[in-house]
């Protein structure tokens, strides 16, 4: 959180920042090191030494823990430099991704609960002495050295004027789409790449929170496989003793649908809906009529 004396200060800055409305772009520069400007002229911030690149493996020379999560998302390289204004040390690291949906998977993972969400990019957010945005293939991470207003207002502005030089996607992954508008939780759209629900073979889900009331369900969406992905998750729950009736009345394709009672998720209805399979944790019959309206906008 920014402590309240410097919600004035940093709140006028947060005005200047802006989401750039183009669509995603084909071509992206693959020179990552070339994003990190040897100065930013219009905000008084230069780079205090060269660009360093840690490439594939390289990485666990650079990060401290965790690397396998970013290899698990498709990672290649990442650029990263160190920045002044006057007394105020910055660093910049521009994390490359395989593609734009492998980088927001990532970032995905690593936002936190209720974060101070920014509009930079496809999204952002701020923490104490750290911006973190994705744009196109992209995770950007701009951290300081103290949470002083200076270092809060720089990180800021060098953030902002990183996000107007990249090219790349500014919009949600295009499965995005497809979920409903209406009742969402803003940061709540994710993407795992593999382990949805702690079940290794949910690969590739979206899912998305809605605010029902004062409960939060979320959706899912899985546009791979998801027949044999449906099939897989009946069996292991069977096995488990977990496998119940789903709604009949729910609008599942052929009512190919399954009902699930986890112990630390709560109930689960999942389906066959347009090819993909679809569904709800957290259902309950109060939240039906919500299921039922997705269900029908699906194609």
């Amino acid at each position: 959180m920014i402590r309240p004396c410097r919600v004035i200060l940093v709140a006028i800055a947060l005005l200047a920042l802006t989401l750039a409305c183009s669509g995603e772009q084909t071509e992206v520069d693959t020179a990552t090191v070339d994003h990190l400007a040897e100065a930013y002229a219009t905000v008084g911030i230069d780079r205090a030494a060269p660009p360093r690149l840690f490439v594939g493996q390289d990485l666990y020379e650079y990060i401290n823990g965790g690397a396998e999560l970013y290899h698990l998302y498709g990672f290649q390289e990442v650029a990263t430099a160190d920045y002044k204004k006057g007394a105020t040390e910055m660093v910049v690291d521009l994390y490359r991704f395989d593609s734009p949906l492998n980088a927001f998977g990532l970032y995905s993972m690593l936002r936190p609960d209720e974060a101070d969400l920014t509009r930079l990019g496809v999204e952002g957010f701020l923490a104490p002495s750290k911006i973190e945005f994705v744009k196109g293939d992209l995770l950007v991470r701009v951290i300081g050295y103290d949470d002083s207003d200076e270092t809060g207002l720089a990180l800021i502005n060098l953030a902002d004027e990183i996000n107007k030089q990249l090219p790349g996607a500014t919009k949600l992954p295009t499965a995005f789409e497809s979920f409903p508008s209406a009742e969402v939780v803003d940061g709540s759209a994710k993407y795992f790449t593999e382990a949805y629900l702690g079940q290794s073979f949910l690969t590739s889900v979206y899912c998305r929170d809605y605010q029902m009331d004062s409960s939060v369900v979320t959706l899912f969406l899985c546009q791979a496989d998801g027949g044999a992905k449906l099939l897989e998750w009946s069996h292991r729950a069977e096995e488990a003793g977990k496998l119940v009736d789903a709604p009949a009345d729910l609008t599942f394709d052929d009512g190919k649908a399954i009902g699930i009672n986890d112990s630390y998720y709560g109930q689960i209805v999942a389906g066959i809906k347009g090819g993909q399979m679809v569904g709800m944790v957290g259902f309950s019959v109060e939240h039906q009529a919500f299921l039922d309206d997705w269900l029908d906008a699906i194609q």
